[in-house]
């Protein structure tokens, strides 16, 4: 349309102009287009053409690429309609002609390019021969007169055409390039919608996640990893895994394990780590590679779980199947071995009453302290005995504990060290009150040898939840974290005189009355908590 309305407007103007100059200005004879209705019409007609020329891309998609040319030659064919109106009009004055014709060139050459913009030059200057041949003008005098404005035709149509095929392929290409874009931006937002859930994915996973660069500094931690150690992102991001692990591992060895996974290698195995409040766990962990698009290995993954529950249990079958195995040889040997050794004591003592082994009487009551001392662990070993009798009665734990605690005292009094007792009111529970008392002496005792003379032992008893807790809290170096899941183990002992059954009796107590033991030790001591289920 606004091609259109600019070659009305010149043509009006060029025509007004030849009529002015001429001194033929008469309204009646003047260029149709100076009509209202005329204009009206011509510019309604140009319209439709643009606008059917606009829908360009609902013809492009559809087969009909013959209306498409079709409308492209009204488009262009429109100005040269108007430029002959205009030259007829005009009357004898050819330099207007020459004027009018040139837009025409323009236009074509500026819509369809240089082949277009030739043909309608070459159109031009045969209506100019045949304007200047209805003239009665010479053919040489038309050509010598009007050699330059043909020349500018050519001109024209070449350099306007040139700069219109380059602009329709700029088109082209910047909408080639639009088109990828587009298409690149949808592979991107997919990609980042999947990156999103995958993100969800890792955060949210039950194992713990850890990315490390190649030489095991930290980049990324999920929320499992938060849960179980207790470090925060922003307290290991940017640090060395090395920092947070336990040093059961040299740091010559870790680096090789990183080293190793960096070469390519997946690595797995059952590890034991420590938490940000020093507490130890254990974790099944894999180790691999990561890779970017060319396979060359940028970041170690690290994924692990805490199996700390399940070594427990696993521990704790392993101490059961050997308490069992004891408990059973014990049953089944115990008197057998009894027997015999009644006898031998028995013959001993009537030995060393007689006048003439007086001389040996001192190796005669050594002999028997040991067979004594041979019958205790007998007696030890059947009290681990799983099927044993025991008789339950509704006692009061905290009364039990106030029957024996002068003995408490009088051994904790000659070691040099000191007692507290913090006893609540508990509900009566179903207890063998003799056993419990064994249990209460071989934790009491196991208490008072790990201390120095002058630190104190705390005795308590408390409610929690649906439990009823008996805690035995020494003041000691603590237990080592290698030897913790041999404690309780039958016949394992740290002590230079200790028969390693103690804390396995204890087991076996705990056991028969349904109870359960858990430690908690450190630096600063040990405490072991016994917890009775109220709900029996």
């Amino acid at each position: 349309m606004e091609h259109t309305t600019v070659i009305h407007m010149f043509c009006i103007l060029i025509l007004t102009s030849a009529q002015i100059l001429n001194n033929e200005f008469y309204s009646a004879d003047i260029y149709p287009a100076l009509d209202t209705r005329s204009f009206v019409i011509l510019s309604f007609f140009g319209l439709v053409v643009i606008f059917l020329l606009r829908s360009k891309g609902v013809l492009d998609s559809n087969p009909t690429k013959s209306l498409l040319s079709l409308l492209l030659l009204c488009y262009v064919t429109f100005p040269l309609v108007l430029a002959i109106i205009t030259a007829i009009l005009a009357g004898g004055s050819l330099n207007y002609v020459e004027v009018v014709l040139l837009l025409p060139v323009l236009i074509a050459a500026s819509i369809m390019g240089k082949i277009a913009g030739i043909c309608m030059a070459t159109v031009c200057t045969t209506l100019l021969f045949v304007y200047g041949i209805y003239n009665k003008l010479p053919v040489a005098f038309i050509f010598e007169s009007n050699l330059i404005v043909i020349s500018m035709m050519y001109v024209i149509a070449w350099f306007i055409g040139g700069i219109t095929e380059i602009e329709s392929e700029n088109r082209a290409q910047l909408k080639a390039s639009i088109d990828s874009l587009k298409k690149e931006i949808i592979q991107r937002k997919k990609a980042e919608e999947r990156l999103s859930k995958l993100n969800v994915a890792v955060e949210q996973s039950p194992s713990i996640v850890v990315i490390t660069d190649l030489h095991g500094y930290i980049e990324y931690v999920n929320k499992k990893f938060t849960t179980v150690t207790g470090y925060l992102p922003k307290e290991v991001i940017n640090r060395n895994f090395s920092d947070l692990r336990i040093d059961f591992l040299s740091r010559e060895q870790f680096n090789q394990i990183w080293r190793d996974v960096a070469a390519g290698k997946e690595l797995d195995g059952t590890v034991y780590n420590k938490k940000k409040n020093g507490d130890i766990f254990w974790e099944s962990v894999n180790i691999c590679p990561i890779r970017n698009s060319d396979g060359i290995v940028t970041h170690v993954l690290r994924l692990s779980e805490d199996v700390t529950e399940a070594k427990r249990m696993e521990k704790e079958m392993i101490r059961l199947d050997r308490l069992n195995l004891i408990g059973e040889m014990a049953a089944g040997l115990g008197h057998e071995i009894r027997n015999p050794m009644t006898s031998v004591r028995g013959f001993l003592q009537l030995f060393s009453s007689k006048k003439e082994f007086q001389n040996y009487k001192n190796y005669f009551v050594l002999m028997i302290n040991e067979l004594d001392r041979a019958n205790s662990i007998i007696s030890d070993y059947l009290s681990m005995d799983k099927d044993k009798i025991i008789v339950l009665e509704p006692k009061s734990l905290s009364h039990i504990i106030e029957t024996i605690g002068p003995k408490i005292r009088l051994d904790a009094k000659k070691s040099g060290k000191k007692i507290v007792y913090l006893l609540e009111k508990l509900p009566p529970l179903l207890l063998d009150e003799k056993e419990i008392k064994q249990l209460i002496f071989n934790l009491v005792r196991n208490g008072l040898e790990a201390m120095k003379p002058g630190q104190t032992l705390t005795i308590k008893t408390y409610v929690e939840g649906t439990t009823a807790v008996l805690a035995v809290q020494d003041q000691g170096s603590g237990i080592k974290p290698e030897i913790m899941d041999k404690i309780g183990t039958p016949f394992f002992t740290t002590k230079d005189h200790g028969t390693g059954l103690g804390l396995a009796i204890c087991y076996s107590i705990a056991k028969r009355h349904k109870a359960a033991i858990d430690i908690e030790t450190g630096a600063h001591g040990t405490t072991f908590f016994v917890r009775f289920n109220l709900e029996q």
